[in-house]
């Protein structure tokens, strides 16, 4: 096992090489790679990973990945491998995730129907041509029961207080407002077609979560989430609270423990 840490503002360029020193000196620092041409060796690569190492087609073609996310851009599904390659959840910090817990409020409890607050195109640059966070401020900005916008002090209070949390697509396919939502015990509604979730071989995912379009950010999906019957809401909340185990990386896993991220490593 070997950690490659970078620092930080690297460019590509240098990243590469790292990896290309590590593999051109792989009988001193690889000394198992030889056995299986490096097809049982697991490298794991996080949020567009695979944009920092493009040479991998010519150094790790047959190596495992473990991934963020299952379509990375500029680099499309040629990155990704179902048959050796996985997905796994992103990592929320210690301090966000218990934050986030201490705001889970009872269904009854709850005072939005949904939110959303973090970059989009109003406020970030690299998020001008986001029309999924675009939309969602121009749609629901100012409706009842609705928080959405840039971000704010009282985040987890809100999270905490909405039904449902909209987890749009970032500046790629995947997003870590998905597992935040988790801790806050509030139900996430996916707005990113090529997001590919993780254990899906494993989690019931329907029964705790709603996957949009996100084509179709409109009054059409305020309306159906409005029309949710409380005890559904109920139902899928519990849902999202008893998996929120399996997003938990804080805790480690013990002899018999049936939820979490690392049995589901272990599982895919």
């Amino acid at each position: 096992c070997d950690r490659i840490v970078y620092k930080m503002n690297q460019t590509r360029r240098e990243v590469s090489a790292v990896y290309i020193d590590m593999i051109n000196r792989r009988h001193e620092l690889l000394p198992h790679w030889t056995k299986n041409d490096g097809h049982d060796h697991v490298f794991i690569f996080s949020d567009q990973g695979m944009n920092f190492f493009p040479e991998w087609r010519d150094y790790i073609p047959k190596s495992l990945f473990i991934v963020t996310e299952a379509l990375t851009p500029k680099c499309g599904p040629s990155c990704f491998n179902p048959w050796k390659d996985f997905v796994v959840p992103g990592h929320t910090d210690y301090f966000r995730y218990r934050r986030m817990a201490q705001f889970n409020l009872p269904t009854e409890q709850r005072t939005l129907l949904f939110n959303f607050h973090g970059r989009h195109p109003g406020l970030n640059d690299l998020y001008k041509k986001n029309f999924v966070r675009g939309n969602i401020m121009r749609v629901f900005d100012g409706l009842e029961g609705v928080s959405v916008g840039g971000f704010t002090d009282d985040y987890f209070e809100r999270m905490g207080a909405s039904h449902f949390c909209l987890v749009p697509m970032g500046t790629s396919s995947w997003t870590n407002h998905l597992y935040e939502a988790f801790f806050a015990g509030c139900i996430p509604v996916i707005l990113s077609d090529g997001f590919q979730v993780p254990f899906e071989n494993t989690l019931d995912w329907p029964s705790f979560s709603i996957k949009w379009p996100m084509t179709d950010v409109s009054m059409d999906l305020y309306n159906f989430l409005k029309s949710t019957p409380l005890y559904l809401l109920r139902q899928m909340k519990a849902a999202v609270d008893a998996n929120a185990c399996w997003f938990d990386w804080h805790e480690t896993l013990k002899p018999g423990e049936s939820c979490s991220p690392y049995l589901g490593i272990l599982k895919e």
